[in-house]
């Protein structure tokens, strides 16, 4: 590998927003206890949806998920923004844009520390829907297809009152701007976060699905290495779903009934989904040391892999076992020293299987008495926040590893996988957290974080603790 490409990356900034958690603090300390923050949807219409035998595509099987609630808000006048700037415009693009700003001021980064670096900005986001696509369509196609259909109903209606229905109806809908349309795309949400806090660098969009954090990552992560920015933001969103963006998620997700999902569980049925999101800011390690920045863990390496065309999906074990081979190889580290394990853990029987069967690809059978390697996944908590699973999960190890705590995990039933509980398994769940004990002699302490869609793309990421907290 080439020198420039070794080296060690630093994670200085981490700001996020789960169900639950209006803040990092809170989600590690709900992390930390255990803390479920799973609810109903918010939404009282959502109702008269949920019908859980239903197999039709507009009904809902489930109103659990990890909702945020009242956390999601956002200040338009802290970042120069008015009302008319919020109409129709996509609100994820204010969620991204908060996080962000939080994570460079975790940082210690304001606008004119960046002004004089070279900062970069990429973003994992997959919205298949948001509030500035539908209202574009319901302006455009539905408002058309309705007329034409009260047209066939009404024949004896005249065009003038076909042409007031449409008329009152975009009356009623936010107005459609040029700017909000544009916000519908990744890469204009991209765009508008890196003008908004003054980052000149690249600014990119990442659409890898449940992969997208940390897709994002591994570009942020070659930009730093190869000189091309010293600062990089990297964050991932996952929006405040409607409905009707439900619907669709939950033919393609399979939703549980249950009140929690069994993540890693022998009864795993389905996941639950969640919003929110999270940025974390990256610098090269020298560069953070020679400037004092406060580190809170290194990263590695991060492996990615294709999912095979031939493969059914959901059962590539062999691709996700080749995303951690690359990930361990550029980090320099053995699979036994890994002590912990963010599994992707959507609770998806398939998803969880294929996961499991990966994972003893790669670290083999026990060879201690004990099981020594912690496995765990933060879905259980606040859902599966699709787009920025992996980030929630990359948060959670590098604060593990800045704290030297070992995190509990829900286990609903109290059944782990029947795979996890054989006695040659090397994997262990904790229900309580525990200090992460460890011998100087030994290497340095790592956590590995799995992120993967079963459509598209596998990946894998290696964090280490930074030595100075040894």
């Amino acid at each position: 590998m080439p020198a420039a490409l070794q080296d060690d990356l630093a994670i200085v900034g981490i700001a996020c927003r789960f169900a639950g958690a209006a803040d990092l603090p809170a989600y590690w300390r709900n992390i930390v206890a255990n803390q479920v923050s799973i609810t109903d949807h918010p939404n009282p219409a959502a109702l008269h949806l949920l019908d859980p035998a239903s197999p039709r595509f507009d009904r809902l099987n489930t109103l659990r998920g990890g909702w945020l609630r009242e956390l999601n808000t956002f200040t338009p006048a802290a970042f120069g923004l008015t009302v008319q700037d919020l109409a129709g415009a996509n609100p994820d693009v204010f969620l991204a844009l908060q996080l962000a700003s939080d994570a460079l001021r975790d940082a210690s980064l304001d606008a004119d520390a960046l002004s004089t670096r070279r900062a970069s900005l990429f973003l994992g986001y997959a919205a298949p829907l948001n509030a500035a696509t539908a209202n574009w369509l319901q302006h455009g196609l539905v408002v058309e297809q309705t007329a034409t259909l009260l047209q066939r109903l009404f024949p004896t209606a005249g065009e003038t009152q076909i042409n007031e229905l449409r008329q009152a109806w975009k009356a009623a809908l936010p107005p459609v701007r040029p700017a909000g349309i544009r916000s519908a795309f990744g890469h204009a949400l991209a765009g508008r976060c890196a003008a908004a806090l003054g980052i000149t660098g690249a600014a990119c969009a990442v659409d890898a699905g449940s992969a997208s954090a940390l897709a994002a990552l591994r570009l942020a992560s070659d930009e730093l290495r190869l000189g091309r920015c010293d600062v990089a933001v990297v964050g991932a969103v996952q929006s405040c779903a409607s409905l009707h963006v439900l619907m669709g998620l939950a033919c393609q997700a399979e939703f549980t009934t249950r009140n929690l999902p069994c993540a890693l569980g022998r009864d795993a049925d389905g996941t639950l989904p969640g919003e929110g999101g999270g940025f974390l800011v990256l610098e090269r390690r020298r560069d953070a040391e020679r400037r004092r920045d406060p580190i809170v863990a290194l990263l590695k390496g991060i492996g990615l892999a294709a999912v095979q065309a031939a493969t059914p999906a959901g059962t590539d074990p062999a691709a996700l076992a080749a995303a951690m081979h690359e990930a361990q190889a550029e980090a320099g580290a053995a699979p036994e020293t890994i002590e912990l394990i963010e599994a992707h853990g959507s609770a998806i029987p398939r998803e969880d299987q294929m996961e499991i069967l990966a994972l003893r690809q790669v670290f083999g059978d026990r060879t201690m008495p004990r099981p020594h390697i912690l496995l765990g996944t933060v879905k259980p908590t606040i859902g599966h926040c699709f787009a920025a699973a992996g980030m929630a999960g990359l948060i959670k190890a590098a604060m593990a590893l800045r704290h030297r705590l070992l995190p509990p995990m829900v286990v609903s039933n109290g059944r782990i996988h029947p795979r996890l509980a054989h006695p040659s398994s090397p994997f262990r769940v904790a229900v309580t957290p525990r200090p992460w004990v460890h011998g100087r002699r030994q290497p340095p302490r790592r956590a590995a974080v799995n992120a993967f869609d079963t459509a598209c793309l596998q990946a894998h990421a290696v964090l280490e603790e930074y030595p100075e907290h040894r």
